[in-house]
């Protein structure tokens, strides 16, 4: 009888699947060594991240450049580039050797027996450039070619029991270019990060003679761009703008706005923006002396607003950080409960805002099985709807979709603590919000001049409120500058501040 392997990144997610395919097979499964044994024979098992290391730069030099400077051999370019098994370590965190040479780490060992023993391996690995990688790499170590013909790979997405079964069901060969391709981007960014990295930190830690200097493709671009807003933070130097303000009978205020053709004339910046006090207050003078206003138009614009993209695994730490007041590291424990423990979410290491075409068919399912827990929020959603976050074509092949609830709800309240409560809330009204009509509003907006001068009031009034009452927030209600008429009543000065560069 034939044997599978099936290898998934993380131990959890091996789990899931071991515990979906026991199932399918009328049993269940049973923990095995590193993974998880199926109750036809196959095993499930993980790598942990990758099981592969790069080797370090010194094992790419002769044994008198290790005690020389490293300006004298830099930069040093492999040809190719050096890779062993993950090591073991010892309690304090050093590498465990035995007879001159390190000990792989037990992990790989493992693993190693088990896909000798195999017909067939399946690659249930992350989908995305890095998971690929995880894999082809540890398959390249153990000797087998990751396009050969008994190489499959399932495009897992997430742990719902539809997303498992479509994913066994629809295996592909590993060797497909779309999975080959994802492999080797994946390792020519990771080998780029090795030569900059590794070439770079040595340099730098020459010329500064500090070791613990360390540079690489994102420190030194981030480095570079807080020392740049630093220096224009310290040069910055503060310039008063002045703007009048007509103030009718009935409250309303005529903001100034322009005076046109006056750019970088006296008392005028490049933008047009006022910077003498003595000619704001000379346009106010004149207007408290009786210089009479004329309307130049008033008109009414219906503007429309979107809901939010979906969550990615950015935008939702964010977000929820700043909306929830918790640190955001609590967030990101959340996320990774909802999604491995509860399963109530889709995987959630995507940097993509947008979801699937099948989420049309799926998205009627899904608001029905969280309407138990969210029934006003999903009443008021149209399942039939096409959302703008709705689009295989900005969704990577191998890359995953957006953050969204997979139609699951905890067995009970408490089974979620009150971030992963929180959190799971914040996706499904996110996730609903796609299924609502924009949120609308009228600009009303009165333009009014005086002699030169040009002065707006503008007033928003809400037409429907659509997504904001699934995804409660105060939607900014955008103006642009236009403007109106009316009679001067009270004249005043309001002294800005640019703050721009601050």
């Amino acid at each position: 009888m034939s044997r599978t392997v099936i290898l998934a990144e993380k131990a959890a997610v091996a789990k899931e699947i071991a515990s979906f395919l026991a199932q399918q097979q009328g049993g269940r499964s049973r923990r095995d060594d590193c993974g998880y044994r199926l109750p036809n024979g196959d095993f499930v098992g993980y790598t942990n991240g990758h099981l592969i290391d790069m080797a370090p730069i010194d094992e790419y030099m002769a044994p008198e450049q290790k005690w020389a400077d490293p300006l004298v051999y830099l930069p040093v370019m492999p040809l190719v580039h050096k890779r062993a098994p993950r090591p073991r370590r010892n309690e304090d965190g050093s590498v465990m050797v035995r007879d001159g040479a390190p000990v792989p780490d037990p992990l790989f060992v493992a693993i190693q027996r088990k896909v000798r023993e195999a017909d067939i391996i399946i690659n249930a690995g992350d989908k995305g450039r890095e998971g690929q990688l995880v894999m082809d790499e540890l398959f390249r170590e153990l000797g087998i070619d990751p396009a050969a013909p008994h190489v499959m790979r399932a495009a897992v997405t997430d742990m719902h029991p539809k997303a498992l079964e479509k994913a066994f069901a629809e295996l592909t060969p590993n060797g497909l270019p779309r999975w080959q391709l994802s492999g080797e981007a994946a390792r020519a960014r990771q080998e780029g990060d090795w030569l900059v990295g590794f070439n770079g930190s040595r340099a730098y830690q020459s010329l500064l003679d500090d070791k613990s200097v360390a540079v690489g493709r994102l420190k030194g671009p981030i480095l570079w761009m807080a020392a740049k807003r630093e220096r224009e933070i310290a040069e910055f130097v503060p310039v008063h703008y002045y703007t009048p303000i007509i103030t009718l009978d009935d409250g309303t205020e005529l903001r100034w706005k322009a005076r046109p053709g006056a750019e970088q004339t006296e008392g005028f910046d490049a933008q047009g923006r006022i910077t003498s006090e003595e000619l704001a207050r000379s346009i106010v003078d004149k207007i408290n002396g009786g210089l009479e206003g004329r309307y130049n138009k008033a008109a009414v614009r219906r503007k429309r607003k979107a809901p939010p993209m979906p969550f990615t695994k950015t935008t939702l730490e964010m977000e929820a950080s700043q909306r929830l007041g918790i640190p955001m590291e609590d967030v990101t424990e959340a996320m990774h409960n909802l999604y491995l423990k509860h399963r109530l979410i889709s995987y959630i290491g995507t940097d993509c805002p947008y979801i699937p075409e099948t989420m049309l068919l799926e998205a009627r399912g899904i608001m029905a099985g969280l309407s138990p827990m969210f029934g006003k929020v999903m009443r008021g959603a149209n399942a039939g709807a096409r959302p703008d976050s709705v689009d295989d074509a900005k969704i990577g092949e191998n890359e995953h979709h957006a953050i969204v609830p997979l139609g699951t709800l905890p067995a009970s309240g408490r089974d979620l603590n009150a971030a992963e409560r929180e959190v799971f809330e914040m996706i499904t009204h996110r996730f609903a919000a796609q299924f609502y009509p924009d949120f609308e509003y009228d600009v009303t907006t009165v333009e009014v001049a005086f002699g030169n001068d040009l002065f707006v009031a503008d007033s928003t009034q809400v037409v429907r409120y659509g997504w904001t009452e699934a995804d409660p927030q105060e939607p900014e209600m955008d103006v642009e500058d236009e403007i109106v008429d009316q009679l001067p009543a009270e004249v005043e000065i309001d002294d800005d501040r640019d703050a721009e560069a601050a």
